[in-house]
């Protein structure tokens, strides 16, 4: 006599379950590392454009500069000579090729996040011939990126298009982990330098801020639009003593800012250090098949963004382009 075995509903479950797992297995070394791979490339891709604004407000804290040398040719009559004026204009083209690399690096880690589209392989293609390119522009004699690192960054941009075009999803993360790490270090080389275009900045304008207070050169009005915007009325100082008043108050607040200025940058460097480095090692879980539990971009990226944007908010009213 024939048997038949009945197939209950929890057994056909566990055989759906146990089939996903294999199809999981057989399609991309496992499910958990594909999640663990999008996850990453999406965290990289915020933390990359966190140092894409990095570099924008340095590069608009640099056209500030450029302003701020003329206007104190004018008060001191310190002549702003045209080295001083390359060295400003070179290094603001500089920053501003940081800027693109740090972008290009942002649209790659998005063609890794999309490694199973039909267009993953066009758009890694594309997005890192932006990358090598950014990385070759780099002037060796204004950073402090050697031949030889240059060179490993770029052999890295050519493992990850590689691995994205064969749907590689491990020997890509291998690539990326790379070129994340020597990145991480080449800005920990070069954060001196951005530190010194903020001290240069604050020292500068609070000179010349402080210079016009005393000189009795600024309106000292919008000191009261708080206690007169609720009424509609508007503020109109005349009273010399008051004025005088005033600008002690406006001078300390002058000093606070300067002080203010620099100690946030000081936190913007470390915490951009911070997240390049936190973004190397969950990059590196990927690459070596580890599980990688966070879900999410590195907290520090926050305080970057937070410093990054009040010079953000200028770019409108400034030019960010090379010159």
């Amino acid at each position: 006599m024939t048997h038949f075995r009945v197939v209950t509903p929890r057994i056909y479950r566990r055989a759906i379950a146990a089939a996903t797992m294999l199809l999981c297995l057989l399609a991309s070394g496992g499910c958990k590392t594909s999640d663990d791979a999008a996850a990453a490339a999406t965290q990289l891709t915020a933390t990359a454009k966190s140092l894409t604004d990095y570099y924008s407000a340095l590069e608009t804290m640099l056209t500030e500069s450029d302003q701020l040398n003329t206007v104190q040719e004018v008060l001191y009559g310190i002549p702003y000579d045209a080295p001083t004026k390359a060295v400003i204009a070179d290094t603001k083209a500089e920053m501003h090729k940081r800027a693109e690399l740090a972008k290009a690096l942002s649209e790659l880690a998005q063609s890794f996040a999309k490694l199973t589209s039909a267009t993953s392989s066009t758009d890694a293609a594309n997005s890192a011939s932006s990358l090598e390119t950014e990385v070759e522009s780099l002037n060796l004699t204004q950073s402090k990126l050697s031949d030889n690192e240059r060179s490993l960054m770029k052999l890295a941009i050519g493992q990850v298009v590689t691995a994205i075009q064969e749907h590689k999803e491990r020997e890509a993360a291998r690539g990326i982990d790379q070129f994340t790490v020597a990145l991480s270090n080449f800005f920990a080389k070069e954060e001196s330098d951005y530190q010194s275009i903020g001290d240069q900045y604050a020292v500068v304008s609070h000179s010349l801020a402080v210079t016009l207070l005393q000189r009795g050169q600024t309106d000292p009005s919008g000191f009261f639009k708080v206690a007169l915007d609720p009424y509609g009325l508007t503020p109109e100082v005349s009273d010399p003593t008051l004025k005088a008043k005033i600008g002690k108050i406006a001078e300390q607040q002058a000093d606070q800012k300067a002080a203010d200025l620099q100690t946030a940058q000081k936190l913007a460097d470390a915490e951009m250090e911070k997240s390049l480095k936190t973004m190397a090692d969950r990059i590196h879980l990927v690459a070596t098949g580890k599980p990688m539990e966070l879900r999410i971009p590195p907290v520090t990226v926050a305080n970057v963004e937070k410093w990054a944007s009040q010079f953000i908010a200028l770019i409108p009213s400034t030019t960010t382009g090379t010159n």
